[in-house]
């Protein structure tokens, strides 16, 4: 299991739909959670990422055969490297 926490107040956010986070999420086998400090959301289920809010602290889970594969993917998509 991969695990990646991110104080989103210190990197810079980029402002994607929802949708296209939980399709490149749905493109790989393994399980993929994100947290903030009070809730848990599937990264593959609508229902759950749109109710979650995506500041402060968020913890992001990666488990199954293509974790690191998918860690790589969403990190890119989601926070400008400086």
């Amino acid at each position: 299991m991969l695990t990646r926490r991110i104080d989103s107040r210190e990197k810079t956010l980029n402002p994607i739909p929802i949708s296209y986070l939980i399709q490149t999420a749905n493109q790989f086998a393994c399980d993929i959670y994100v947290s903030n400090e009070k809730d848990r959301a599937n990264l593959k289920q609508y229902d759950e990422m749109k109710n979650l809010k995506m500041g402060g602290f968020l913890t992001f889970y990666f488990k199954g055969s293509d974790e690191t594969e998918a860690e790589d993917r969403i990190h890119r998509i989601l926070w400008q490297d400086n």
